[in-house]
Parts: C-alpha cells; structure tokens; sequence
C-alpha cells in the first residue's frame, strides 16, 4: 500500500498507476499541493464560521428589538421604553457595521494571499536560476499580482494586477467569470472601512454610491442606513459575505482545474 491509500494493480505500471490517481484527485488538492504550507481550505471554514455566527449574533438582536417595538406600541407613553429603544436602535445599527468590518476584514486579506500564495506557487513550478539576479528581479514584479504594468510602467493596483496577470499565465479562464467586479467592490469597501471607520465622510459616501452604479454592482450587495433620504453608513450584505466565500470556492477550484491541464 502505497502513502496516501494508493495500492496499484500488480500487472500496471506504477507510474501509469499514479497518474491515474492523480487524475482522479478534486481540484482543490492540486491547489493544495500548489499552496505547500497554506491551508486554505482550514482558513474559509473558520471564517464561515465567524460569518455565520455574525448573522445569527445579527438575527437575535432583530427580534429582541422588534419585541421592544410590539411593547412600546403596546405602551406607547412608557418613557422608559422609549429610551430603550433610542439605545438599542443605535446599538443595532453599528453591530452591522461592526459585524461588516469583521468580514471584509476576513475576506479581502484572505482573497489577496490567496492570489499572492497561488501566483508565488506558479512561480516557483516554473523554475529559474536562483544565481540570476537580472531574471530574478524580473520574476519579482512579473509574478506580484500587486502591480499591473500599463504605458508609464508598473503601478500598484491589485485587482488589475491580479487580472493582468491571471491572462499573462493562463489562469484567468479558470476562474469565476465575474471574479475582477467582486474584487473591485470588495477592496474598495475594504479600502473606506479601514481608513474611515465605520461613518465615512459625506464625499466619500458619495463616491461610493456613484461607483456602485457606474461599476454596475449588484444592489444586493451592499445595504446602507440612511439619513435624511441619503446612504450615511454602508454595509456588506449577507448576500455578497455569501458570494465572496463561493467566490474562494471557485478560485481554489479553477487554480487546480488550471494545474490538473498543465500536469496532463
């Protein structure tokens, strides 16, 4: 018996045996042996759970605060009650925001190693002469998914660099098909939340707001409590949390479809 429960018929080829075993492998492992030591898999469990601990931490509070409500109406004149609802009203509202900065918190750095760990991996498959310090520098910035080369030179910007790179290599048709916009709403949001906290300035919610209709994002993903007729805090819905998890799902999955081309 070989590692692994791989016990070949007697009269085949061993290596013929192997690659057949190989073959039959889920994409994930291939993306798994590509990665090393990462445990991506391990890494989205967790922050599933946490996801879905959020919801239902979010879901509680909803209804102690609509059985607040019923007893208001109930007693509409009890001040007390009116006070407690003014506080938990305020509650509520920054929970979302607080439970909407743990998960981009999670999954927009999650995403970018993924994609950095991923292309590394590429890298090293391809080989190259460590001794080299000209092809070694060009290694560096072609395989950074960080930078995207344009006229004037290389420029950060990770979601075009990730894409430049994913066509360069042949990843791209891979992964899932609408991949860049996920990433475009999620590092942008990722980028207002952890540089302005949880209530932005009036001019950055509106240039949010514009690029949610000039990018074309789905309306289901983000939520907003508004003020005075206007978005005053943003939120990660359910929804896009839901559709970023299945979205490293499908990159790990199109990673090792990818590898299982190239190895056949």
């Amino acid at each position: 018996m070989t590692q692994g429960g791989f016990d070949p018929p007697p009269d085949e080829d061993p290596a013929e045996g192997i690659r057949r075993w190989v073959e039959r492998l889920p994409p994930s492992a291939h993306t798994q042996w590509l990665l090393r030591h990462s445990l991506p898999g391990e890494q989205l469990a967790a922050i599933k759970d946490l996801l879905h601990r959020n919801q239902q931490a979010a879901a509680a509070t909803q209804i102690k605060f609509d059985e607040l409500k019923q007893q208001i109406a109930a007693d509409p004149y009890n001040e007390t009650l009116g006070n407690l609802h003014e506080e938990w009203f305020w509650r509520a509202v920054f929970m979302d925001s607080a439970h909407s900065m743990s998960a981009v918190g999670m999954l927009a750095p999650f995403i970018e190693s993924l994609f950095v760990a991923i292309f590394e991996g590429l890298r090293k498959r391809q080989g190259s002469d460590a001794g080299d310090k000209r092809r070694q520098r060009a290694d560096d910035q072609f395989w950074n998914p960080q930078i995207v080369f344009r006229s004037e030179g290389p420029r950060d910007d990770l979601v075009a660099g990730i894409d430049q790179l994913a066509e360069s290599c042949g990843l791209k048709p891979y992964l899932p098909n609408d991949y860049r916009k996920t990433l475009s709403a999620l590092f942008a949001y990722r980028n207002n939340m952890l540089h302005n906290g949880f209530e932005w300035p009036t001019e950055t919610i509106g240039k949010f707001s514009s690029r949610i209709a000039s990018e074309k994002w789905p309306e289901a993903w983000f939520t907003s409590a508004d003020r005075d007729g206007k978005p005053w805090l943003f939120y990660m819905s359910p929804d896009f949390c839901s559709h970023c998890v299945d979205l490293i799902d499908g990159i790990i999955d199109g990673t090792g479809r990818y590898l299982k081309g190239r190895d056949a």
